[in-house]
C-alpha cells in the first residue's frame, strides 16, 4: 500500500472536508506494545498533537479494545471521544456505557472468566478482564505458538467460554460477546453521530480491519471520503496492509503524521 508521506497531497483533499475526525487506535499506534497492557504509556507527542486537534476537529476519538474508563486514563485527554472493549462501550459523563445498545454479557464474561482461569496455567499465560470482554495475553510465553494452540483449546473445551467470539490480536487473544459490535460499528457510529464529511482511521492490528472497512465502503456509499491508515512493525497481522489505503512505519512515523496534521488541518479559530 501507499506511505502516507508519499500521498499527502490525497490527505490534503480530506482535511478540506467539514465536519472532519481523527479516530485512532491506542496499543501499537499512538502507544509503543509493552510486555504487559499495564506498562503500556500514549506517545507524549500523540497526546500533544491529539489535544492540539481537539480544539481544530469536529471529532477526535479513540477506539480500543481497552476498557473505556482504562484507555480514558492512559490518554487523558479532554474532548476525545473514547469508545472501549472494540466499540462495546463509550464514555459519557464520566462514566462507561454500553454502545449501540447492546446486551450486558458482563456474567458471561465473569463466568468464562472462573472457569478459564484454572484451565490456563501455563507461564507467560495472563488473562485481562475487562468488564466486557477478556484478552489471553502470551506474549511471555516462552512458547507463543504452543501457548496459543493451548488457549485455543481451553477456549472450545469450555461450557462457559465456548460461545464467545475470539479474536486474534499481537500475541494475544480477544474473547468477546456474541454480537455484531466491533471497532467497525463504532466507526460507523461516529460517522453518523457527528455528521462527518472526511476522515482518517490509525490502527495497527486484526480488530482495526473491521474499521479500515468501515471507512472504506462508507466512502464508496456516501459524501463522505475518509482514508484507513495501517500502522505496520515487524508484528503487522497478516492482511493489515492489504486492507489500508495507506500505511505509517510504526509509534514514531504515527508522531511525525500528528504533527503534520496539526500543522496542516483547517484552524477553527
Amino acid at each position: 500500500m501507499p506511505y502516507a508521506f508519499d500521498r499527502l497531497a490525497l490527505v490534503r483533499e480530506v482535511l478540506g472536508r467539514s465536519p472532519l475526525g481523527l479516530i485512532t487506535d491506542v496499543d501499537g499506534t499512538i502507544s509503543e506494545i509493552a510486555p504487559t497492557p499495564r506498562e503500556a504509556r500514549v506517545s507524549p507527542l500523540c497526546r500533544r498533537y491529539l489535544t492540539f486537534l481537539c480544539r481544530h476537529l469536529a471529532l477526535v476519538a479513540v477506539v480500543s479494545g481497552r476498557s473505556a474508563a482504562e484507555v480514558r486514563d492512559m490518554l487523558g485527554v479532554g474532548g476525545v471521544v473514547y469508545i472501549g472493549n472494540h466499540g462495546l462501550e463509550r464514555w459519557i459523563k464520566n462514566q462507561a456505557e454500553l454502545s449501540n445498545n447492546a446486551p450486558d454479557y458482563s456474567g458471561m464474561i465473569k463466568s468464562a472468566l472462573e472457569e478459564l482461569s484454572s484451565r490456563l496455567s501455563a507461564e507467560g499465560v495472563t488473562i485481562e478482564n475487562k468488564g466486557l470482554s477478556l484478552t489471553i495475553h502470551y506474549r511471555l510465553s516462552p512458547e507463543p505458538e504452543m501457548a496459543e494452540r493451548e488457549i485455543l483449546s481451553a477456549v472450545a473445551a469450555s461450557d462457559r467460554a465456548k460461545d464467545l467470539r475470539v479474536v486474534r490480536g499481537r500475541l494475544a487473544l480477544n474473547l468477546l460477546p456474541p454480537v455484531e459490535v466491533n471497532k467497525g460499528t463504532a466507526v460507523l457510529d461516529l460517522i453518523r453521530d457527528y455528521g462527518l464529511q472526511g476522515g482518517l482511521y490509525l490502527g495497527d492490528d486484526l480488530t482495526d480491519i473491521d474499521a479500515f472497512r468501515a471507512v472504506r465502503s462508507t466512502s464508496r456509499s456516501s459524501k463522505f471520503r475518509g482514508f484507513a491508515i495501517g500502522v505496520t512493525s515487524a508484528e503487522m497481522p497478516e492482511g493489515l496492509v492489504r486492507e489500508a489505503d495507506l500505511t505509517l512505519n510504526g509509534v514514531s512515523d504515527v508522531e511525525r503524521f500528528l504533527r503534520w496534521l496539526s500543522q496542516n488541518v483547517p484552524r477553527l479559530d
